[in-house]
């Protein structure tokens, strides 16, 4: 019984959120914002109705990211069944000392996410270096600390990438080739470079005092005595399938051409899907566009991939590694599905997450909201603009906004243009988008809809008050260093 209890636990607390939100529906008027300011409209109560109807949208909004983390399940759950990935996990855990893995580990995912469209492409590396960290014999507090609490950071620091960032700037008509940008695009990377070194020197300090007898963890148990083992022991496979992996999440998550001017990416897309074919008859002008209809109609070009992408990337990649190291099609499937197993709790989170956004922000799902009439009192407290009331506005617009986007979606108008922050801050904007932003990070390391969070929590078996233990002496020193930096960019 108790075993369900902690399975479930976090699902629960979630729940008991979304709960919360639709009471206070009842209670609390909702309102939006426009580029005239704000506009009550009244209280809006969540119905029975509103139940099944945000339950489906929740659903949609997350399928992307629920896809792609079963993807990922399935992916180790067969590459796990081999020699190989054992002798690759193993062979890197004896070259690493466990504090230079955990620096080194933890600059990598929180660089990526940083500067990638999308955070959940980081995820499919995660399990990997679980499984590292796990050879090294660290706890599994330190292991969740170093991964998903460094892609934690990499949200924090948001520079070129995140899909919350982006998708903020959207909304505000903010983007690199605003005027005077470069200076607040420098603050958040310090934001990066700063949340990194604290979070690191808490997680370092942890496992020197952490007692070494500690329970540790491994995402997916690797399978080494069966009767595949003698001949799946070559790496290669693995090797090239995992260095592919990387470059065309690092490849097709960055925005080369908005953020880097590069077009080479978007011309050789043009190219391969356009003039390569073969010519119908002239009557039926059914050209036959070679690569195109192979790979896809909706593929876009590198730098403007989404998670369906690189999800039918990693199937076909599986796929061919089953067909590498010889699995009987039973096998395979009884891989896939353990695999999957893995993150059916973790994908009721994100649903979770997805549910108490939508509730918050009945009945549009767009603009109207009842933390915007909060959110309102508290600017109204002071004329213009106000270093506490902003961030006091961020943090309670994170707390219940599981994506950022949506945060810029309530503070805009439906053009997505002339919207209330930059028509009432036009002169702080910089400072503004980087309280929204880095403050958006800050909130996922303890709320817990946090769907990143919450998806190492439930894995690594890691209880919510256990990692809010853990995590608050960072909490305080983070926010701390925000708060000298959002008055710092303010006076200068």
């Amino acid at each position: 019984m108790k075993e369900k209890e902690n399975k479930y636990g976090l699902l629960k607390t979630i729940l008991v959120f979304v709960a919360i939100a639709m009471v206070l529906t009842w209670i609390i008027p909702s309102g939006l914002f426009s580029s005239t300011g704000y506009s009550e409209m009244g209280v809006l109560r969540f119905g029975i109705y509103d139940i099944a109807s945000s339950l489906y949208y929740a659903v949609s909004f997350g399928l992307d990211k629920i896809l792609l983390l079963l993807v990922i399940g399935a992916f180790y759950g067969v590459i796990t069944k081999t020699r190989a990935y054992e002798r690759i996990v193993s062979g890197i855990a004896r070259k690493l000392n466990p504090r230079v893995a955990v620096i080194l580990f933890s600059v990598i995912l929180a660089g990526l996410t940083s500067v990638v469209t999308q955070t959940f492409v980081v995820l499919i590396f995660v399990p990997f270096v679980i499984s590292v960290l796990n050879r090294l014999k660290l706890d599994k507090m330190s292991i969740l600390a170093t991964t998903f609490g460094s892609i934690l950071v990499g949200i924090m620091g948001a520079t070129y990438g995140t899909e919350g960032a982006t998708m903020f700037s959207r909304y505000l008509g903010y983007t690199l080739e605003t005027p005077n940008v470069m200076p607040a695009l420098l603050v958040r990377a310090g934001i990066l470079v700063i949340g990194l070194v604290l979070f690191n020197f808490f997680t370092l300090m942890h496992m020197n005092k952490v007692d070494k007898k500690a329970e540790s963890i491994d995402l997916f148990e690797v399978a080494v005595a069966d009767e595949r083992v003698d001949k799946t022991k070559n790496m290669i496979p693995i090797i090239v399938v995992g260095v592919l992996l990387f470059v065309l999440a690092v490849l097709g998550f960055t925005n080369w051409k908005a953020n880097f001017g590069v077009d080479v990416f978007e011309d050789f897309h043009e190219m391969v899907t356009e003039d390569i074919r073969i010519e119908g008859k002239a009557e039926s002008s059914n050209d036959f566009f070679i690569l195109r209809d192979i790979i896809g109609v909706q593929t876009g070009a590198l730098g403007s991939w989404d998670n369906f992408t690189i999800s039918a990337i990693i199937i076909l990649f599986t796929v061919i590694l089953a067909i590498c190291y010889r699995f009987k099609f039973s096998e395979f499937f009884d891989s896939i599905r353990s695999g999957i197993k893995k993150f059916i709790i973790p994908s009721l989170c994100i649903v979770g997450a997805y549910l108490l956004m939508l509730v918050v922000c009945h009945p549009s799902y767009a603009q109207s909201s009842f933390v915007a009439t909060i959110v309102n009192k508290i600017l109204s407290i002071t004329d213009g603009f106000n270093i506490a009331t902003m961030t006091l506005s961020s943090l309670l617009f994170n707390i219940f906004h599981t994506d950022l986007g949506f945060t810029g979606y309530v503070l805009g108008d439906a053009a997505y243009s002339g919207n209330y922050l930059v028509t009432e801050f036009a002169d702080y904007m910089n400072p503004v988008y980087t309280m929204f932003t880095s403050l958006y990070g800050f909130v996922q390391f303890f709320v817990p809809t946090s769907i990143v969070l919450g998806i190492g929590l439930v894995s690594l078996k890691v209880k919510y008050k256990d990692w809010l233990k853990y995590i608050w002496r960072f909490l305080v020193g983070m926010f701390i260093c925000l708060l000298i930096i959002f008055i710092l960019m303010t006076i200068i």
